[in-house]
């Protein structure tokens, strides 16, 4: 199983996890086990299955083949019972079925590991029923049988630790149960419970160690993945990531005919409060100020960035949480109430944003530079009012001029 890259994720945005969850959980001392938060869980155990995939669809359709061959043979030759056949042909073969189904449904990793591991152990049954039967009639060689199918349910079949360790020790007890119910030889029935302790030890410590190994590969990876794509001071989606997310979500929203509100957030003079408080208070402000935009991009399909400077972006799938009016007056309002003292303010006594707000219905006419230049002419327009507060602008209202106040500001920095 190769190296963990960065998990792909359901949305459409590819929506990154909060980089804390990736942190390891406490774990028992001397552990090797690297406990993932929940959402990075959920996306190792999609990954660690799907990695699989190229090597078990094969083994179970093989699998599957033989079975049916078997069972073939041994009604030709009128050696399958009544009892055998329903189980082949009512428990085995669906699951093995469905097993393979399943490698092909998104989102269904985790019945696939259960089903694959059930697969395992009715097939593995079968062997120990073999073995056994065997063993009584003298042939103690096909105790190697038994050993191998457990090998390949360690080592083999993909499975996740805790699913081949359910298989390969129930395998394994059934065996020894086995050998007790038939009063085996106390010779015979020692080797092949130690024997059978070994290949579990060994199978057990690898699939393990692979397990714990690829998991901290995957943390790290997406650790990489996460601080590539986040802003270093707010945590907040960089302007590239920004670029990257929302043309794929304009897309989205022109295939589902669906709503998109885009607001560009800039704090009221900010250059003023670093100058007056220095850029370490500048810094924490920023923070504050992105930690409250944040809590706004909590849907699937919803995200903050930082686009540059003091400026914030945030995108809202579909329709906002009250309206698109209500969200952005809310923001604005939640930001001033952060009680941040800004004397060299001329719009409050307190830290605030003035807050331009494009809502677009996504069309073939429409462009997505058009998008962010209206909410652009939405911010310059709350500039020139007077600061702290929201201008809405709606696609099928307003005609779409040019980046103005972007435009002077970079005139203005350049000067």
């Amino acid at each position: 199983m190769p190296a963990a890259p960065a998990a792909g994720r359901g949305s459409i945005l590819n929506k990154s996890v909060d980089i804390r969850s990736l942190a390891p959980g406490p774990s028992p001392p001397g552990s090797h086990w690297l406990h993932l938060g929940r959402l990075a869980e959920d996306d190792f155990r999609a990954y660690y299955v799907q990695a699989s995939y190229a090597k078990t669809r094969p083994v179970l359709v093989l699998t599957t083949a033989f079975v049916i061959a078997c069972m073939i043979g041994a009604a030709w030759m009128g050696t399958l019972s009544l009892p055998m056949a329903l189980f082949v042909g009512l428990v085995i073969l669906p699951t093995l079925g469905g097993t393979l189904a399943a490698s092909y449904l998104s989102q269904r990793h985790e019945l696939y590991q259960v089903l694959l591991a059930l697969g395992a152990l009715w097939i593995g049954l079968i062997c120990t029923s073999i073995a056994t039967r065997a063993s009584l009639g003298g042939m103690s060689y096909y105790l190697a049988l038994q050993v191998a199918w457990i090998f390949l349910v360690w080592q083999v079949l993909g499975l996740r630790f805790c699913y081949a360790a359910a298989a390969a020790i129930t395998l394994s007890l059934v065996y020894v149960g086995g050998m007790v119910w038939w009063n085996f030889p106390l010779q015979e029935a020692l080797f092949a419970g130690a024997l059978l302790l070994a290949v579990n030890l060994i199978g057990g410590y690898s699939c393990y160690q692979l397990e714990s190994a690829l998991r901290l590969a995957f943390r790290e990876s997406r650790l990489l993945s996460e601080l590539a794509e986040r802003d270093g001071l707010t945590g907040l989606f960089n302007r590239r990531s920004f670029d990257h997310y929302l043309s794929r979500l304009w897309r989205q929203s022109q295939r589902e005919q669906a709503q998109l509100a885009v607001l560009l957030i800039d704090i009221d003079y900010f250059k003023a409060f670093n100058d007056h408080k220095g850029h370490q208070a500048g810094d924490d402000a920023m923070k504050r100020v992105a930690g409250a935009i944040a809590l706004c991009a909590q849907r699937p399909l919803d995200f903050a960035a930082r686009y540059g400077g003091e400026e914030f972006a945030l995108v809202l799938y579909g329709p906002p949480g009250g309206s698109a009016r209500e969200l952005p007056e809310q923001l604005r309002s939640s930001i001033e109430r952060l009680g941040i003292p800004h004397g060299p303010s001329q719009a409050s006594d307190y830290l605030t944003v003035s807050i331009g707000v494009a809502v677009l219905m996504p069309g073939s006419e429409r462009s997505l530079a058009g998008a962010i230049q209206l909410a652009d002419e939405a911010l310059y327009q709350a500039k020139e009012e007077g600061r702290n507060r929201v201008v809405i602008k709606e696609s099928r209202l307003n005609h779409i001029e040019t980046g103005r106040f972007r435009a002077r500001r970079q005139r203005q920095r350049a000067s």
